[in-house]
């Protein structure tokens, strides 16, 4: 019973961030399976347990339970998160008398540092889509978008027609949680642009890249992987890599070339600037090759 009224809650808690909060189709797909995960959890250690008479020691569990079965920080992490949202939810709907989550604390976790590219990789890519046949120049395209503009694959598959300025050179993007953002397309990007839509010919579609089966439909997050996957191996032998990667390449190529933080945050669509701060890490060889060039103890 406390089972399937914890899924009602659950269930609440989603519409409400889905009308409410106008979360992503992707967040609100995370938050379900996280709670799930954690109401499996508390069934399997006490039938009577639900989410309105439980105290922090049951979060504490959870949280050990996940550690002893080997999950990455970043999966406990985001875990927390979703309760911590959902008990923020209850708080506001007068629920619970108080937040328990609140008196969670979440593990540090130490952030790796992310696969990129270097710029010499970069051209190489650029170079191997067949521009022979449309394929060819639909891969071009999104390769140079992803390098040129950071998109996550998300947001790039689901660029729209209309939202898309190749004149200025910008497009309008509705990043996570539904928040508008615009970014920039250099010039190789938007050269790429306008050849695929001279071949292409889909100006009666909605999304700049439609799916084969509907117009109203754009091309799937899996089929753009897989592409980029395929070119990726061209050039490196890191399988690590992934569309993710030319996101990565962007923000540290840009730092390099003099870029300020708060600049490649904002066109990242990054909320909280930590989330930035690890590509300076990465910076480190430039930090030091400015050094020698400036310090006078440095050559």
């Amino acid at each position: 019973m406390n089972k399937i009224k914890n899924t009602r809650i659950i269930d609440n808690f989603l519409f409400y961030i889905k009308n409410e909060r106008k979360f992503s189709i992707h967040t609100i797909r995370n938050y379900k399976n996280d709670l799930l995960k954690f109401n499996e959890f508390l069934f399997s250690y006490d039938n009577e347990l639900n989410f309105l008479n439980i105290d922090k020691t049951a979060i504490q569990f959870y949280i050990e339970h996940c550690s002893k079965n080997k999950m990455s920080s970043k999966t406990i992490l985001r875990r927390i998160a979703s309760i911590k949202s959902m008990y923020k939810y209850l708080t506001f709907e007068g629920l619970v008398d108080y937040n328990i989550a609140s008196l969670i604390i979440a593990p540090k976790i130490t952030k790796k540092i992310p696969n990129y590219l270097s710029e010499k990789e970069v051209l190489k890519l650029m170079s191997l889509p067949d521009l022979n046949t449309i394929d060819g120049y639909m891969h071009k395209s999104i390769l140079e978008i992803f390098y040129s503009t950071g998109l996550r694959i998300s947001e790039l598959v689901r660029i729209r027609i209309k939202n898309l300025d190749v004149k200025k050179n910008v497009i309008k993007i509705s990043g996570k949680g539904n928040k508008e953002r615009i970014v920039i397309l250099g010039l190789n990007a938007s050269n790429a642009i306008k050849n695929y839509l001279r071949v292409a010919k889909n100006s009666n579609n909605i999304y700049l890249y439609s799916s084969s089966y509907k117009v109203d439909s754009h091309l799937s997050e899996s089929y753009v992987y897989k592409m980029v996957k395929r070119y990726l191996s061209k050039v490196t032998n890191n399988e690590r890599m992934s569309p993710h990667s030319l996101r990565h390449s962007f923000a540290t190529h840009l730092l390099n070339n003099g870029a300020d933080l708060m600049s490649v945050k904002e066109l990242l669509g990054h909320e909280d600037l930590s989330s930035t701060q690890i590509y300076t890490h990465i910076s480190i060889d430039k930090i030091k090759k400015i050094y020698k060039q400036s310090h006078p103890h440095g050559k």
